[in-house]
């Protein structure tokens, strides 16, 4: 019972440990895993998708900077190459302009370039530059919130602190009453990834704006309901351009030469840098360098169109726990392993397949966390099961190794111990009582301790011939001894079996006469086979593996009659079932105690050659 309430307990600790695995948030190890294959299947799904024909990119590649070196110099370009660009553009029907470059710094050596792009922002309200949330080395010495201008992507909430700080990194041109400025802060998972875009960033109860909300804002977006951070639904394969792209250089030489059949019409241009040098990459899903510049454009995307990657956290839970439970049941109620194994693996083959195709639908299932719980307990259960069989094989070696001849130990152990092994249940046996003739005078001529060397060597002797004939050792009641045979290892041939034991007895018994000098000791056995009750009988402190029943009686009492008539005799039935095995002899019938009807008893003798 106690083995039992333990065992109990710690399957429920094993389940109640898996169920945590579902729980991201309570595993980061489980929960990375999960962004692994997430974002297999997210890269996998973006290598489908293309990017808003509305979104063009202005690329400052590896290209742009070798082949304006000669024209405009080397990076960084005067700023007045950028404002004729953005104004050339426009031109051509551009809804905005968007810039992915740092103008934080005045160019000095040029200051005349800075006033023209200055006069350029100033003309248009569609020309959008990027600022940055600055780490504070001394956050209270930061600027103070309210005390920038107006116009800036700062919303103050109903809770915001008045003496809100921080720093913003701003340009170093323009009126700041014309500004268009975004935050384009980089959102990393706690891998390092980025998956996500912060859309809105808080700040002591003031709300700061992306450049992506910003530019959807401007242009009239609707951007209610999205999700704070926005988890980006990715275009492309990751490493070419998931919208149309164009290297600056070709632009730039297409406004040289005139570029009037150049039409932009309710086009959004970003203008940014992919060339290494510029180091403007991030890691993100689909590439450990992806460019910057794609990233705010395709944050600015999943606004534009309402796309977005969601991230069903309840899943892994949702799915997780009924596995859980199915595996628990089906480990813990013993039903065949491989069998389980084989419907588990089905069952993660479609949870898999349904996670695949939910992704296309922009839906993010984690499976990892509950594949993870659903591997962690089957190879506990697994260990747990091997552990108990273990012991159980053990437990039948230690207790019928006492009872067994080895090889029939090894069977049991095959088995272990169970129910049907330990129960009380009714078998066909052949039951065999053997006691020493001529004990008691033999006990007055010896000391004890001789008396007891005696009968340890003479009975080790009998025990192995019953265990060399595949018997079960039941006890020793004195100088007697009681074995059977049909249990706990079925046996056909029981009672042939249980004969041969006798005659090998004798045998033994000659021999061990001739040994020790001993012309009075003999033996008698009596043998009978029937029904009886086999198994563990006796109390907690103290169990035994015995028969009981009306057949080991009649055992008993065949053996009480042999004196006078015959080392061994057999009853009918014993003799019945033997065949022609034997010669047996009759020696008439007699009645026993407890019996009205007379017994036949029979002398089994080898049959001569």
């Amino acid at each position: 019972m106690q083995k039992t309430v333990h065992r109990q307990l710690l399957a429920l600790a094993l389940f109640a440990a898996s169920a945590l695995l579902c729980l991201p948030l309570l595993w980061p190890a489980a929960a990375r895993l999960d962004f692994l294959w997430l974002d297999h299947i997210t890269a996998r799904q973006a290598a489908r998708e293309y990017g808003d024909p509305d979104i063009l990119l202005i690329d400052i590649d590896d290209y742009s900077l070798q082949a304006m070196a000669g024209s405009v110099g080397r990076w960084p370009w005067p700023r007045a190459t950028h404002a004729e660009l953005a104004e050339w553009l426009l031109a051509r029907g551009a809804r905005a302009v968007v810039f992915d470059i740092w103008f934080s710094e005045p160019d000095i050596l040029r200051p005349e370039f800075d006033e023209y792009f200055a006069e350029v922002l100033d003309r248009h309200d569609n020309i959008f530059l990027p600022t940055l949330l600055m780490n504070s080395a001394n956050p209270e010495q930061a600027r103070r919130l309210d005390s920038y201008p107006g116009n800036l992507p700062l919303v103050r909430g109903n809770a915001a602190k008045a003496d809100a700080r921080a720093d913003l990194l701003l340009p170093a041109m323009g009126s700041p009453a014309r500004w268009q400025l975004g935050l384009i802060n980089h959102l990393a998972d706690s891998d390092g990834i980025g998956r996500h875009y912060q859309t809105r960033l808080q700040c002591d109860g003031w709300e700061l704006l992306s450049l992506p909300q910003v530019l959807a804002t401007h242009l009239g977006i609707d951007t209610a309901g999205v999700p704070v951070p926005l988890r980006l639904a990715w275009r492309g394969n990751g490493t070419d351009s998931p919208f149309q792209r164009f290297s600056y250089a070709d632009a730039w030489q297409a406004l040289q030469q005139g570029g009037g059949d150049a039409d932009l019409s309710g086009r959004i241009v970003f203008i940014g840098a992919t060339a290494a040098g510029l180091h403007d990459l991030r890691p993100t899903p689909l590439n450990a360098q992806y460019p910057g510049l794609f990233l705010l454009a395709t944050a600015f995307d999943n606004l534009k169109n309402r796309q977005w990657l969601r991230y069903e956290s309840w899943f892994g839970l949702a799915i997780g726990l009924p596995l859980l439970g199915w595996l628990f049941l089906r480990l813990f109620r013993q039903h065949p392993l491989l069998q389980t194994v084989a419907r588990l693996g089905a069952m993660l083959a479609l949870l898999a397949a349904a996670s695949i195709l939910a992704v296309s639908s922009h839906t993010l299932l984690p499976l990892v966390s509950p594949t993870l719980a659903a591997l962690l307990l089957l190879g506990c259960g697994t260990a747990l099961r091997y552990w108990e069989e273990h012991t159980a094989r053990q437990a039948a070696i230690d207790l019928f190794g006492r009872f067994l001849d080895p090889v029939v130990v090894n069977q049991l152990a095959e088995q272990g111990l169970n129910e049907q092994t330990l129960a009380g249940q009714q078998c066909e046996i052949s039951v065999l009582f053997s006691d020493i003739r001529g004990f008691t005078s033999m006990s007055e001529k010896a000391t004890a301790a001789e008396i007891m060397a005696l009968l340890n060597a003479y009975f080790t002797r009998q025990v192995g011939v019953i265990f060399r004939n595949h018997g079960t050792l039941d006890k020793f009641i004195g100088d007697a001894i009681m074995a059977f045979w049909g249990a706990p290892v079925a046996d056909r041939d029981h009672a042939v079996h249980a004969v041969n034991a006798a005659l090998d007895m004798v045998d033994e018994l000659l021999h061990f006469r001739d040994e020790y000098g001993l012309t009075e000791f003999d033996v008698g056995i009596g043998i009978h086979s029937g029904p009886a009750v086999v198994g563990m009988l006796g109390c907690d402190q103290r169990l035994e593996y015995t028969a009981i029943g009306d057949t080991v009686n009649l055992g008993s009492r065949l053996e009480g009659v042999t004196k006078g008539i015959a080392r061994i005799l057999v009853s009918q039935h014993t003799r019945d079932l033997c065949g022609d095995r034997f010669d047996f002899i009759p020696h008439g019938s007699t009645k026993v105690k407890g019996r009205e009807e007379p017994v036949n008893l029979y002398e089994p003798r080898r049959k001569k050659p």
